[in-house]
């Protein structure tokens, strides 16, 4: 029985030294096709351990953007667009890998400015406004991308539909600016003929008592 016990000790410490040696030792490429199985399996968190270990021995596009897809699926859509940042300034001779890595940050564009346009927020129409410029981007390296050009369509909407509220925002505060204005002046111009007829009140009083006078 201890014995069992030990051969199985030893079997586990076995495999997790073999998985650090994996980290350690192997080459980028094998710590991304580690990571891409870990992806395929929809274990994200275990797939962003092997991309970064990947990116961070040899940095390249299909770590990097690897790497963003994994951070996207976990909610982390800010270090994910920082991820296909990075990918795009290393680059790829592959059109159709660099339309992918734009549709993506197009998308986490157009999400922002969905988020930020539901909270009441000023940037909502910066966001679709960007993700409209990486959606023609992402069809300017794979025009048959019909996905794409769907979506950069959603974005003119929204961007269109939020510039649109804006002005309406704007006319309707500039409307209540003059109406207040325009309150206020009413209410200058009564109190001045308020402080006339006063003027004009104290004016009789004054020559009743002249005429008082008079006949005393």
């Amino acid at each position: 029985m201890n014995r069992l016990l030990h051969i199985l000790l030893f079997i586990v410490a076995a495999l997790f030294t073999n998985a650090g040696e994996c980290l350690a030792q192997s080459s980028a490429r094998d710590c991304l096709r580690m990571g891409n199985k870990y992806y395929r399996e929809k274990q994200y968190d275990k797939a962003e351990t092997y991309y970064l270990k990947s990116v961070e021995k040899v940095p390249s596009f299909e770590g990097y953007y690897n790497l963003g897809n994994a951070y996207a699926l976990q909610g982390k859509d800010s270090t994910a667009f920082a991820m296909y940042l990075r990918a795009d300034s290393i680059g790829s001779p592959d059109p159709l890998r660099k339309a992918r890595n734009y549709h993506n940050m197009g998308n986490l564009m157009y999400a922002q400015g969905v988020s930020q346009m539901r909270a009441g927020g000023n940037d909502a129409a910066k966001a679709f406004q960007d993700a409209v410029n990486l959606y023609k981007s992402s069809l300017r390296c794979n025009p048959e991308d019909n996905e794409t050009r769907y979506n950069l369509a959603m974005a003119q909407y929204q961007l269109k539909k939020n510039q649109q509220n804006d002005q309406n925002k704007n006319q309707n505060q500039n409307q209540n600016n003059q109406d207040k204005n325009k309150d206020q002046q009413n209410q200058d111009k009564n109190k001045d003929q308020q402080d006339k007829d006063k003027n004009k009140d104290q004016k009789d009083i004054n020559d009743k008592k002249d005429l008082n006078n008079k006949d005393l």
